[in-house]
């Protein structure tokens, strides 16, 4: 008969109508030897749409594994829009949706902690690429109060290359943000330095220096509560604006 395996990957059942029954099938179970175990996972499943219109986009789904840089899976949404995709725990993985003539969509998931088996809604508008959109980077990294970029950072440093190597027109514009631990100038200081950083990591992967411009705001344009951690991180962000196509 077929063998089930539980959700957690510890225990699995089988029937079977073997000699020593008693009648029909008996049901079985047994623990998974822990190297054959299955891992655990998260699942993640919404639709891509049109910012503007509304209207589904068939479109490709990337996750990387953001320390290694290693593409973990590449899947085609449905004729609608629609994606499903699973994420094994003990990770980070950067999420990246793309769509030609479109901004590509970036968030990050970190699977190191024991994550319970579940499922995520992520609905993802995606933005027609023309003057004045704009996106979070969600996977750019820095140390606390340092403007080196972390290595996990260039699994989406180089989808912005990408962006603008497949769109040799576009002009964009790379802004800075912290939130409001330090003081003002500091902080600008190190908001100006750190969207720096990323226009320099463009320029040396071969985009003209004449396409790129930078900003920083420092706390000047907090989008959360500064008074929480979660709103600190959200406020602290790097923004790529396009400036012209």
């Amino acid at each position: 008969g077929s063998l089930i395996v539980t959700s957690d990957g510890k225990t699995a059942y089988f029937a079977s109508d073997g000699m020593d029954t008693k009648g029909g099938l008996d049901l079985y179970s047994f623990t998974m030897r822990e190297d054959v175990q299955a891992n655990r996972t998260l699942w993640v499943k919404g639709k891509v749409f049109d910012k503007k219109t509304n209207a589904g986009l068939p479109s490709s789904v990337e996750l990387t594994d953001i320390n290694t840089r290693k593409l973990i899976s590449k899947l085609q949404t449905d004729e609608e829009g629609n994606y499903l995709v699973t994420l094994p725990v003990g990770k980070d993985y950067a999420f990246n949706v793309n769509r030609k003539g479109y901004l590509f969509y970036s968030d990050n998931f970190s699977m190191k902690a024991n994550h319970p088996d579940s499922a995520l809604v992520v609905n993802i508008p995606l933005q027609p690429i023309e003057a004045g959109a704009m996106i979070v980077l969600k996977n750019i990294f820095f140390d606390s109060k340092k403007w080196e970029l972390k290595e996990a950072s260039k699994t989406e440093l180089d989808q912005v290359v990408a962006l603008m190597t497949d769109n040799p027109q576009l002009k964009i514009m790379i802004n800075g943000h912290t939130d409001n631990v330090g003081s003002a100038a500091d902080n600008l200081t190190l908001s100006n330095n750190r969207s720096k950083a990323v226009i320099a990591y463009l320029q040396q992967n071969g985009i003209a220096i004449n396409r790129l411009s930078s900003k920083g705001y420092g706390a000047a344009k907090p989008i959360a509560d500064n008074s929480t951690e979660n709103g600190k991180a959200l406020n602290r962000r790097t923004e790529l604006n396009i400036v012209s196509n």
